[in-house]
């Protein structure tokens, strides 16, 4: 089974990653492409809220809680883990074409750079606001 392509993307606070990224996924699932996506941030938040059965299984001590429902299944892995390791476990869950990383700061990932923040070890693009442009070199990343 074919590797995953991977690439990171990163700009300075409120530069249009997130838009950007979402509007990548939206092209790439229309060509039918199995795309998976990371959000790194520097900030201190959680995904899982106060007071729901979830929170309350981590609080009291669980290191992993799983939460299945009707239409989704979500992990919450008790600890920060390297960049590395999220792929792997990404790729135990399932096959994926491509793996966009929104915040992507480690040498290893090649990058796509938003604005005119300082160029980050490993840029292999900088987006200009040509999305035709960008949409092309990410698919040609893939084939």
């Amino acid at each position: 089974m074919k590797k995953p392509k991977i690439l990171g993307f990163y700009g300075e606070s409120k530069s249009g990653k997130t838009t950007l990224i979402t509007k990548l996924i939206k092209h790439l699932s229309a060509d039918g492409l199995n795309v998976a996506t990371v959000k790194i941030t520097d900030k201190n938040i959680k995904l899982d809220s106060k007071e729901k059965d979830t929170w309350k299984h981590s609080e009291a001590g669980s290191n992993l809680v799983v939460l299945s429902s009707a239409t989704e299944t979500d992990y919450l892995i008790k600890k920060k883990q390297t960049i590395n390791d999220i792929i792997k476990n990404m790729l135990n869950i399932g096959h994926f074409d491509i793996i966009l990383i929104e915040g992507a700061n480690d040498k290893e990932t090649p990058k796509i750079r938003l604005g005119k923040i300082k160029q980050r070890v490993n840029t292999v693009f900088t987006y200009d606001g040509d999305f035709e442009k960008l949409l092309d070199f990410v698919k040609n990343q893939i084939d």
